[in-house]
């Protein structure tokens, strides 16, 4: 499992708290398939493009096109246009900009991961108030190990709604109590039966993720 998150900064005071917990597995997989996964599964390329806004700062984007039954990924930003095979990469160089897919597709596809990834332990709370919307949600946090990936040892609470979308997530650095970032999930878009969170701003709105230009096919 890899995963790589770019962006640290701190945007709630919200504490993580002791609730009575379950394993997380069922759930896990009762959300990816709410976001389809079986259609996710049958997909043969994706494109999309990570955009981030943050407050003073000037904004940044970056198109992926994802070739997912050769495993060729072509990465397009203001700079440079980029086709690597993912199975090949050996460079400092291009594992950095690997570190960059991952990190813009987790967010993109965290739903599809958390009943993939192999590297993780996932646990659920019922009845946890979400921190920013305030409803009443059950929670699955994805603990990852400390071997695996671009980032390991970081871990993720996810909100859970009645019909097991995703309604806000708090992302933590190593696991440490303390969130690192925290952002609602908004916009959802549904392509060729595969459903995606399209925004992702902070409680505050000076920070946010979105996404456009998202096709499966």
């Amino acid at each position: 499992m890899k995963h790589y998150f770019l962006l640290f900064i701190t945007v709630s005071i919200f504490t993580y708290s002791s609730f009575a917990q379950t394993d997380g597995n069922g759930l896990a997989q009762k959300v990816a398939n709410a976001y389809g996964i079986k259609d996710f599964k049958k997909a043969k390329s994706m494109s999309f493009t990570f955009n981030v806004k943050r407050d003073t700062f000037p904004s940044t984007s970056r198109s992926w096109d994802w070739n997912m039954e050769q495993n060729i990924v072509t990465m397009k930003d203001p700079k440079q246009t980029v086709t690597y095979r993912r199975d090949t990469i050996q460079s400092a160089a291009m594992k950095n900009i690997d570190g960059k897919f991952i990190n813009d597709q987790y967010w993109l596809l965290f739903p599809f991961h958390i009943a993939m990834d192999k590297g993780c332990t996932l646990t659920q709370k019922d009845n946890v108030k979400a921190p920013i919307g305030k409803a009443n949600s059950t929670m699955l946090t994805v603990q990852y190990n400390n071997v695996d990936g671009y980032t390991p040892g970081d871990a993720y609470d996810l909100y859970i709604d009645k019909n097991y979308m995703v309604t806000e997530w708090v992302y933590r650095s190593k696991g440490v109590a303390k969130p690192s970032l925290n952002t609602k999930w908004e916009n959802t878009l549904k392509n060729k039966g595969v459903k995606t969170a399209t925004n992702f701003p902070s409680e505050d709105g000076k920070f946010k993720i979105y996404f456009t230009g998202v096709s499966v096919k």
